[in-house]
């Protein structure tokens, strides 16, 4: 509500490493957390892969940055900040 964004709008996701874009699906199941009285809201991304498939665009691995696992060298980024905005992506991924 407080960036005027409703079911199934574009967004773009994104952080200084790059962007993804996706439609939207906000809901009150989750809900936002106070951080030094800042109203931090949750954003779940499930699509990781893909460029090559049936999917085209971008993911969520565009906005992580690339950090693996010493042990076994799996990707261990599973959270990280980003802001989101309404509209579809720039195309500076």
């Amino acid at each position: 509500a407080e960036l005027g964004i409703d079911n199934g709008e574009w967004v773009t996701v994104f952080t200084p490493r790059g962007e993804a874009e996706g439609r939207a699906l906000v809901t009150e199941r989750m809900k936002p957390m106070r951080v030094r009285r800042r109203l931090v809201h949750q954003i779940g991304m499930p699509w990781h892969y893909g460029y090559e498939g049936l999917a085209k665009g971008g993911t969520a691995n565009n906005l992580t940055s690339m950090v693996a696992d010493p042990n076994v060298s799996i990707h261990e980024s599973k959270a990280l900040l980003a802001n989101i905005r309404k509209g579809r992506s720039s195309g500076q991924a």
